[in-house]
């Protein structure tokens, strides 16, 4: 099964260099982060696999705006309030519409919130997690996470890389590495569409509008 990834953000400051992998995320990054990336064990010199090596090490100006971004996700990661952490969210590079709910322990990526976006009416229910990237034993992956207008992620449950379509649910303690349709409901480990479909306000709308 995948993990997420939980490096800390005290990181140790070094002077080796960062061999392929700090490239490769550069221009990622750079290029607008469109597909996922996978750093692999070879791309990180000496043996350094880590992200948090890889991004919180060297110069500290060159290194602020990550470990500001980090900051504001643990500023929210510990605040009970959806009010509030929807502001240090915002401020650590996270996408949000309007009305959208965070319930208490609802995390979000701690190394790439920049990659998250939740739109209007969005709900992450208790202790909800959504990460961008991934550890398995010989390769790292990042890519963007979304949950779409009106989707919920229940509690406990994990949304990996990928996307909650409109009015879509992804059960509680259910992990979706795989994007998840509109106006559908999705459970288990890994999560697996239920054979029902709902429709979402906007093809009720359409619907409604036939002549």
């Amino acid at each position: 099964m995948l993990m997420a990834g939980t490096d800390s953000m005290n990181a140790c400051c070094t002077n080796q260099t960062p061999g392929k992998a700090a490239a490769k995320l550069r221009e990622w990054l750079a290029a607008g982060a469109r597909k996922r990336l996978v750093l692999r064990r070879e791309d990180f010199a000496d043996k350094q696999f880590s992200l948090s090596e890889l991004l919180f090490s060297g110069p500290w100006r060159e290194r602020l705006p990550q470990r500001w971004r980090s900051f504001c996700v643990w500023m929210a990661r510990y605040t009970p309030f959806s009010g509030w952490k929807t502001f240090w969210f915002r401020r650590a590079g996270v996408s949000i519409g309007n009305n959208v709910f965070f319930s208490p322990g609802a995390e979000i990526d701690l190394l790439f919130p920049q990659l998250v976006t939740l739109e209007d009416g969005a709900v992450m229910g208790l202790g909800a997690l959504i990460v961008a990237h991934v550890y398995t034993p010989d390769r790292i992956t990042i890519g963007r996470a979304t949950v779409k207008r009106g989707g919920l992620v229940g509690g406990r449950a994990i949304l990996a890389m990928t996307s909650i379509g409109e009015e879509s649910v992804l059960g509680a303690s259910s992990v979706a590495s795989r994007p998840i349709p509109d106006g559908t409901t999705a459970i288990g480990v890994p999560a697996v569409r239920q054979k029902r479909k709902v429709r979402t306000a906007r093809e009720k709308k359409e619907n409604d509008n036939r002549p």
